[in-house]
């Protein structure tokens, strides 16, 4: 069983605490639902556990492994990234783009085989992006490319799997693929950890929900535990309103205007 675990999680610009003392735990197969407002750190707890920040204090473990020890071509075969606001500017076509992704399989001289090539018709089968095989990724829109960058992240074939906001930049219909792409990935035993600003995407996809309710406190649980009135109304500073919607099936999330 995969794992990502932290504790006693901290990180500093200067000497502004940005998060302080997490305990964050996710598990092959369970998708982790990070909500907070703007400003908060989520961002930056994304790039913590990522390793793109590696001046932090406590503890990141993969599979019992600190984070630090790490080198960087074995952490690419275990996690994988999806940064917020992707701005890829390539002439490379969709197809390259990702068998780029499967450079850290290779040495410096071997070039991608058969299965490398497979392997990325299938991830951009499973992204909806099989019309665009061919096309620069400079001719496509902000929503493709973020679509693109999940691709880039699944050739690597992790077992966790980090995305900061990853449905920001997408309407509805890509928002709604990359849910269901989620728990696709966690149903096949992937680790996934997510950050949104929507309560409603964790209702749909979350086994887990952590709330950073303020630079000092972080707190997990169930989804069932987790996403209430109370607990949400606090974290936004905004009153929040929970409905029963009998045709979805499950909780849906307001703003109380009054």
């Amino acid at each position: 069983m995969f794992s990502l675990v932290t504790s006693n999680l901290s990180f500093s610009y200067k000497d502004s605490n940005t998060i302080s003392n997490v305990d964050l735990k996710v598990e092959s197969g369970q998708v982790l639902v990070i909500l907070g407002p703007n400003g908060i750190g989520k961002s930056t707890l994304i790039n913590c556990l990522s390793g793109v920040f590696n001046n932090y204090h406590g503890s990141i473990k993969l599979d019992g492994d600190e984070l630090k020890k790490i080198s960087s071509k074995e952490l690419s075969h275990k996690l994988a990234l999806v940064s917020q606001g992707v701005n890829i500017n390539t002439n490379l076509s969709l197809f390259d783009y990702l068998l780029l992704g499967r450079s850290s399989f290779h040495s410096i001289f071997s070039q991608p085989n058969k299965i490398d090539e497979e392997l990325v018709d299938k991830v951009i089968d499973r992204i909806g992006l099989d019309d665009l095989r061919s096309t620069s990724l400079q001719n496509m829109s902000g929503g493709q490319k973020q679509l693109a960058s999940i691709g880039r992240a699944l050739v690597q074939e992790p077992k966790l799997l980090i995305m900061d906001e990853p449905t920001s930049a997408l309407d509805y219909k890509n928002q709604v693929k990359v849910l269901k792409l989620v728990k696709r990935l966690s149903d096949q035993g992937i680790a996934v950890v997510m950050s949104t600003h929507d309560p409603n995407q964790a209702t749909m996809v979350a086994s887990n929900v952590g709330l950073l309710m303020s630079r000092e406190t972080y707190h997990q649980g169930s989804t069932e535990e987790i996403l209430n009135d109370e607990y949400l109304s606090k974290l936004y500073q905004t009153p929040i309103i929970s409905t029963f919607n009998e045709v979805l099936q499950r909780n849906v999330f307001g703003i109380g205007m009054g």
